[in-house]
């Protein structure tokens, strides 16, 4: 079993497990829900999502495919982030950044606290603005800490082609791409989307977040 700890945000959640991929993700990474650290407000966030959609209240175009019950059962059941777990000068700086929220900044400051223990320790993220931003941090701690240690959403979707292979992620993945506007782009062809084409979007996608991600992004791929 690996010493990882993997704090995950809440777009990773929603997306892993509508494509159904989070277990999978977690394995790939020898790791189990107890190394799993996630906001301890998103289960609110989500029942609130799923409260609004089921009532006609939601506009998001992605709520018809989300898996809510999947992502319901996760937050209820994976490890939650503290008060204090995080280091508070590090928040309290993070929070006053354009395009980094408050949960973002607890997840990364935990992050950094953590790896104060454990060298391996990750972040598993969905968001690309606060990567962007995150990278233009003037902290010498987030660029020391955290030098590829984040895992885009891209990445860990490569990751499973490699070891279920094409078809069997496309499978899983068509059905419901549209949460997600990259990866509606990857299997723009649906079912028929080649391999080719579709890893060399993927491939893209990943480049482009690794430029402005700088030093931080993990250098899978």
């Amino acid at each position: 079993m690996s010493a990882c700890i993997y704090c995950i945000d809440n777009d990773i959640i929603k997306k892993l497990a509508t494509f159904q991929l989070f277990d999978k993700t977690i394995q790939l990474f020898d790791a189990s829900y107890e190394q799993v650290n996630i906001l301890e407000t998103a289960k609110y966030k989500f029942e609130n999502d799923w409260k609004k959609f089921e009532g006609g209240l939601s506009r998001k175009t992605e709520d018809p495919v989300i898996n809510y019950k999947q992502v319901l059962y996760l937050t209820k059941n994976l490890p939650n982030i503290l008060e204090s777990d995080i280091d508070q000068e590090i928040f309290i700086q993070l929070s006053s950044i354009e395009n980094i929220d408050k949960g973002e900044a607890i997840l990364t400051s935990h992050a950094i606290k953590l790896i104060q223990k454990d060298k391996s320790a990750q972040i598993f993220t969905g968001d690309k603005r606060f990567i962007k931003a995150l990278a233009k941090v003037n902290l010498p701690i987030i660029q020391e800490s955290l030098n590829h240690r984040l895992w885009c959403l891209e990445q860990l979707v490569l990751r499973n082609i490699e070891a279920d292979g094409f078809e069997t992620i496309t499978d899983l993945i068509v059905p419901v791409r549209e949460c997600d506007k990259a990866i509606k782009n990857v299997f723009g062809s649906g079912l028929q989307s080649t391999p080719e084409n579709s890893l060399a979007t993927l491939k893209n996608y990943i480049e482009e977040c690794r430029q402005e991600a700088g030093n931080l992004l993990n250098p899978y791929k």
